[in-house]
Order: C-alpha cells, then structure tokens, then sequence
C-alpha cells in the first residue's frame, strides 16, 4: 500500500503529533460536558417538554418523540464519555509511540478510529429512527456527525501513513519539512 508522505502541509510523523494533541485535549474537554450533562439528565415532565416544544416552535416534534430522543441521548453520552476516556489513554500512546518511534503503540488508534467511526454511525441511526430521517434536527444533527465520520476517515490515514513509515523504517527519509526562514 502506498504511503501518504503528508498530512496537510507537514509530514505524516508532525500531523500525527498534532492530531494526537488536539484528540487529547477535545477528549479532556468533552468529558466535562459528558459529565455535565449526564448530572444534569432528569426525568422531564410531559407538560414541561410540551412547554418547551412550544416555545421552540417545533411543531413537528410530538412529546413522545422528544422523550424517546432524551432517552436515547443520555445513552449516547455514556457511550462518548467511555469513548473520551479511551482516546485519551489512546492518545496518550500514540504520542509517546510517534515521539519515539515505537510502531506498536500507534496501533490502538488504529482501531480506535474505525471503532469511532462506528458509534458515530450508530448515533446517526438511532437519530433517524426517534425523529425521521427528513427531520429538520435529525438532519442538523446527522449532518455533523457525517462530517466527523469523513474527517475520521482522513485522520485514520495519517496515522496508518506514519504508523506505516515506522515499521518499514522510512523516518527522516523526507527533508521537506516546513521549517524557519
């Protein structure tokens, strides 16, 4: 398989240190919203979420619907707040793995990311079952997760190009860096 040299504008080994980065710390953040909202999941009364429905304007939504997607959400965010708290160990690999060198430690995020990808598509089914798939918030909603799923697809490159360059030992063969005039 051919070996993608970069990831945007740098090397393959740099974007990986990057993307890690940016997974760790979107991880930390998001734990605290999961935990956020997971204490802050209670039981809604029928006439409050027909309060609320009417205030929103969202006619479309019938009160059975928005109790069957508040269920269904407080079970996603449990499935992100396990998700979050693997990819940060995962990323914590993968940094030391591409700092040092080490082939091996680059694989969990290798799995990581199809596994991911995965509960982002279960998400999107689950809300395209609640609310339709025509639905204006399910569209809002699954329109995010996709371009996540996409984004997920060309992260996964990176690290399997650079994951790839380790074990074949192709490192420091590309003297292209961008680097201070």
């Amino acid at each position: 398989m051919a070996v993608m040299e970069r990831c945007c504008c740098c090397r393959v080994k740099t974007g990986s240190l990057i993307l890690g980065a940016l997974f760790l710390i979107g991880s930390i953040l998001a734990i605290g919203r999961d935990v956020k909202d997971i204490k802050e999941n209670e039981d809604i009364s029928n006439e409050d979420l027909q309060q609320v429905l009417n205030h929103l304007q969202m006619d479309s939504i019938t009160v059975d619907q928005m109790q069957s997607f508040l269920a269904t959400q407080h079970y996603i965010t449990i499935a992100d707040l396990i998700l979050c708290i693997v990819t940060i160990v995962v990323s914590g690999l993968l940094i030391y793995g591409v700092q040092k060198g080490i082939a091996r430690l680059l694989v969990p995020i290798l799995v990581l990311i199809p596994m991911d990808f995965l509960v982002r598509f279960i998400f999107v089914c689950f809300h395209s079952f609640n609310l339709g798939f025509f639905h204006t918030m399910s569209i809002t909603m699954n329109l995010g997760c996709c371009i996540l799923m996409v984004c997920d697809i060309f992260i996964w490159l990176c690290f399997f190009s650079h994951w790839q360059q380790i074990k074949d030992g192709l490192i420091g063969q590309d003297d292209n860096e961008m680097r201070r005039a």
